[in-house]
């Protein structure tokens, strides 16, 4: 693989390059040695802890970390955990395009959104147990009668059983084509994130949020150290006791002022403004 990249190198005339390694231990861990890079980045964007990665990466990334110049991470916990092994180690924040998710759009009413009773309180993306808390949206949903809480997206075994089907006021709808997504965000009253905290989701960057925040919703999510940076613009909570006041609160406090705020924060999360971070890094 890397003669074919060296020799790919030779005939662009690249004879200083940087090595950016994206999340990779297995092909890339003796990469710098084959390619001599000018620079290398070793870019950690998720916790390998799946199986796939339990066998050697607890020993590799380490060894990895040590002997690149720089690593940078989308998230504080995720470059916190590797500081030790390279001291260049930074933070860089997470890019996205948002272009899907334009507040000045006026986006369908999805047809089994329509008759719902109001206000609904809205979550997106794949129905976990390894990453969404079921016994917390239960507790909260049920404390929470009078509004409804609108599941969008396919559901893995654990919740496709889960009591919450017994509850009036929560109501599942199924998996959606991506491009309808951004309209059952803009229909929804309130923006929840309620994931379980593991080992998977302590470090890891919930893009939704983002996406949630670009249409201007309120949004209500589960506290963890990365989700501090969203601290001013999300109601972050511990606990159901929590979820529901902050739905209370939300509910009254959607201000147009905080709706355009929202906005404005959603779209600092660029990717150009994560790369610019990183050459500031690179050029330290």
């Amino acid at each position: 693989m890397y003669s074919f990249v060296r020799s790919i190198l030779s005939q662009l005339h690249f004879d200083e390059y940087i090595l950016f390694m994206d999340n990779d231990i297995y092909r890339s861990f003796y990469a710098k040695e084959m390619l001599q890079p000018s620079y290398s980045i070793y870019y950690r964007r998720d916790n390998l802890i799946s199986t796939y990665w339990q066998k050697h990466a607890p020993r590799l990334e380490p060894m990895l970390c040590k002997k690149c110049d720089l690593i940078v991470a989308n998230s504080i916990q995720l470059a916190e955990a590797v500081q030790s092994y390279n001291q260049n180690c930074y933070d860089i924040g997470q890019g996205l395009d948002l272009s899907k998710y334009d507040h000045q759009t006026n986006y369908p009413v999805p047809e089994d959104l329509s008759a719902i009773q109001r206000p609904v309180v809205g979550y997106v993306g794949w129905i976990t147990s390894r990453r969404l808390d079921a016994d917390l949206i239960y507790e909260i949903a049920a404390k929470c009668p009078d509004i409804t809480f609108a599941m969008v997206g396919g559901e893995d075994d654990y919740f496709r059983t889960h009591k919450l089907h017994t509850l009036n006021n929560v109501i599942f709808l199924g998996e959606k084509p991506q491009v309808e997504v951004p309209s059952y965000v803009a229909h929804f009253d309130i923006c929840i994130n309620p994931q379980k905290v593991n080992e998977i989701t302590i470090g890891n960057y919930p893009r939704k949020i983002d996406e949630y925040l670009a249409l201007g919703k309120p949004v209500i999510a589960t506290r963890t150290k990365t989700m501090s940076i969203f601290d001013k613009h999300v109601w972050n909570c511990s606990n159901a006791d929590e979820y529901v006041k902050a739905i209370r609160e939300a509910l009254q406090e959607n201000t147009p002022e905080a709706i355009q705020e929202r906005i404005r924060f959603a779209h600092t999360h660029t990717w150009e403004n994560s790369v610019n971070k990183m050459y500031s890094y690179i050029n330290l």
